[in-house]
């Protein structure tokens, strides 16, 4: 998990809860967040980390700065979560009983949207199963957060990684991430609301997310010959670069990925409520 991406906690038995060490719970639906100390709790969901951080851009965000290990106790029981930090990525782990690290994927199985620490009282009846059967996530699809259930159709990971495709002049392209990323070496635009185009310097923020409608000129095409755009994290762990080569002369646009540091970054299309993400460049730390 990337350690700038906060975590569920799937207190499904609604027990109360000691924690050490504090927490910090993210608030607000947009930026700037607010993070507020938690050093106890009785319910379940939210988004949580053990720090925050200033990123490159000046906002803060959820952030894992280093190993430890996370209790978590009640009146009958106690349960820990071994946090393993190991350069931008966190592992979460536990051999408490009745606790469990849940890992929810989103669109792709390889796209790793949130975890959850899940703690369960010995004994609880069977029906808890229907809190955790509501669970709802918040992803960014457009702009807009919206609540997701993993229990939503998530497709197989693509058999071969795509890394370049040929598009017409007048294509757009989306993206897919986990993380806020970062536009730099060239302009880039995007129409939306629908008929009105932006320019804009980033996708996403501060949720998994999905946008389309991208271009990298405002008549919604793309400039003669070879562009470069560089895509960034935050906090610049990790760089993508793609090359968009318009060949003036077949009126197509070769997009390639030409490098990329991220743990995941291909090429890929899909659907999500009711809209078809074509192009898209596929970014998960």
């Amino acid at each position: 998990m990337p350690a700038q991406r906060p975590f569920a906690i799937g207190n499904w038995s609604f027990q109360h809860l000691k924690v050490s060490p504090t927490l910090y719970a993210r608030e607000g639906e947009n930026e700037p967040f607010e993070y507020r100390e938690v050093n106890e709790l009785s319910h379940a969901g939210g988004r949580f980390s053990t720090g925050v951080r200033t990123n490159d851009y000046g906002q803060r965000y959820s952030y894992v700065t280093a190993s430890h290990e996370l209790l978590f106790e009640s009146s009958s029981a106690e349960y820990k979560f071994n946090v393993i930090k190991f350069g931008n990525q966190v592992t979460y782990s536990t051999s408490s009983p009745g606790a469990s690290v849940d890992v929810f994927p989103w669109i792709f199985d390889d796209f790793l949207m949130i975890i959850e620490l899940t703690m369960r009282k010995s004994g609880a009846a069977a029906d808890s199963k229907t809190d955790e059967a509501d669970r709802r996530f918040e992803v960014q699809i457009n702009d807009k957060v919206i609540q997701y259930s993993p229990s939503d159709l998530v497709h197989p990971a693509p058999k071969e990684k795509v890394s370049q495709v040929i598009i017409a002049t007048t294509d757009k392209f989306s993206i897919l991430s986990n993380v806020n990323l970062y536009f730099s070496g060239c302009d880039v635009y995007r129409e939306f609301p629908p008929g009105e185009i932006n320019k804009v310097d980033q996708q996403g923020k501060g949720y998994p997310g999905a946008g389309t409608d991208y271009y990298l000129t405002p008549d919604k095409g793309y400039p003669p010959g070879i562009t470069t755009l560089t895509i960034k994290d935050g906090f610049s762990e990790a760089t993508v670069v793609v090359e968009f080569d318009h060949d003036t002369s077949k009126k197509q646009v070769t997009m390639t990925i030409k490098s990329f540091t991220s743990k995941l970054c291909d090429i890929r299309h899909f659907s999500l409520e009711d809209n078809y993400y074509p192009n898209a460049i596929c970014i998960a730390l």
